[in-house]
């Protein structure tokens, strides 16, 4: 594997082949493209579950709680595995500061600029809708942005987390990439011996800070979210322990949904506050070991069945669409929920409307709009791309002109 800039690049070539610009790993791909567009339906029942939201149905639905219960099992965890996996594809293909470059128009372009044009309306939005609020618009803005108590970056802040992990950890990943470093046959035990410090995190941190992303004063999602990220690259370098981690596919699923079955037994659900008995220390442990074990089995069943899968059209329109939607789709959830939630009907029906219209917005927005608008693309973290798709001003998008 060839590491640009670094001193010791060549003897890191044993560790594995490079990866072209075109040789993409199409598992990794498609895990997470899944991963985001899962995110429509998880924030969705969001609204219809017992959890703080910001928007909330005034009856809630416990299959809806289990089933956003067992998806925060993976689901971050998955998202930050696959973003220090893709480190090394991109030091081998751009090195540190073209990386750097790169992380910076991807992630904090469109963190600040959901910050300054989509939060505040949405959190004014989520305040009158919970009663907290009876000034207008116009005069609630500027304390967005200067009351500490009104700020929110919401859904944003995996952008910010991951470039701060990003500009954090890239100079141990170079010493990494640049040593000869030789791992052989990796054994089962050692997956499962990693689960360690990700139960220590769970178990020492999460009491104090159970789960606030503000970044300053985070320190449990902080940890345990940079384990995953950390455990993303080190998978990436060194194929051994990726192909140790593949062959534990079905034993891990089994051991992470057996973690989650105790999980839900220790406090009735998946969802448990922090009082420190010692039932919650023993629910926060099994988290790590559902976590980790879930993470590994959907990485080994994503490469037996999604790595053979032809790539086309399909996976590099989804692939692009990734971080516009990623953006996009809970600005358009919240919008849309505060019609349905006060419609006369079961939750049942409101869930699955609140769902199809926000999936309906979320990739009609990007189709119409983004895909072909390179300001757009831009400002959303969509990838650059050299072709006609992209070479349009925002005026000049097809849902402008009137054309599809």
């Amino acid at each position: 594997m060839t590491w640009p800039r670094s001193k010791g690049h060549r003897r890191a070539a044993k560790a594995g082949p490079s990866l072209g610009a075109d040789d993409r790993r199409q598992d990794i791909d498609w895990l997470r493209v899944g991963a985001v567009y899962l995110l429509l339906a998880f924030h969705t029942a969001a609204v219809f579950n017992h959890q703080p939201w910001h928007i909330k149905n005034d009856v809630h639905a416990d299959a809806l709680d289990l089933f956003t219960g067992l998806v925060r099992q993976w689901h971050m965890p998955l998202l930050f595995v696959l973003a220090g996996w893709s480190v090394t594809h991109s030091l081998d293909r751009r090195g540190a500061k073209a990386l750097l470059r790169e992380r910076q128009e991807r992630l904090l372009v469109p963190f600040v600029s959901g910050c300054v044009v989509l939060m505040p309306p949405l959190r004014y939005i989520e305040l009158r809708h919970g009663g907290r609020l009876d000034e207008n618009f116009v005069a609630f803005l500027p304390s967005f942005f200067t009351g500490i108590d009104r700020f929110t970056w919401m859904h944003l802040w995996f952008l910010i987390y991951l470039f701060v992990f990003t500009t954090l950890y890239l100079h141990g990943f170079q010493r990494i990439g640049s040593r000869d470093w030789s791992v052989e046959r990796v054994p089962p035990w050692a997956l499962y011996a990693a689960i360690i410090p990700f139960a220590v995190v769970q178990v020492l941190l999460r009491g104090r800070w159970p789960g606030y992303q503000n970044l300053y004063d985070d320190w449990a999602n902080f940890a345990y979210y940079s384990l995953f990220f950390i455990a993303g690259f080190l998978l990436s370098r060194f194929p051994t322990v990726e192909e140790a981690v593949h062959r534990e596919v079905r034993r891990a699923a089994c051991i992470g949904l057996a973690a989650v079955l105790g999980m839900a037994a220790l406090a009735g659900g998946l969802y448990a506050p922090p009082d420190g008995s010692s039932r919650w220390i023993a629910f926060q442990a099994l988290s790590a070991v559902s976590g980790v074990c879930l993470v590994a089995a959907l990485l080994g069943f994503g490469k037996s069945y999604l790595g053979s899968r032809s790539s086309g059209r399909r996976l590099a329109y989804a692939r692009e669409s990734a971080m516009p939607v990623y953006v996009l789709h809970q600005p358009l959830i919240i919008v849309l929920a505060v019609p349905i939630v006060g419609l006369p009907v079961g939750v049942a029906l409101k869930f699955s409307l609140l769902l199809a219209s926000a999936a309906a917005a979320t990739l009609g927005a990007y189709h119409l709009a983004v895909r072909k608008s390179l300001v757009l693309r831009t400002l959303l973290g969509a990838k650059r791309i050299a072709n006609r798709t992209a070479r349009w001003p925002l005026w000049r998008t097809p849902v402008l002109r009137g054309r599809l």
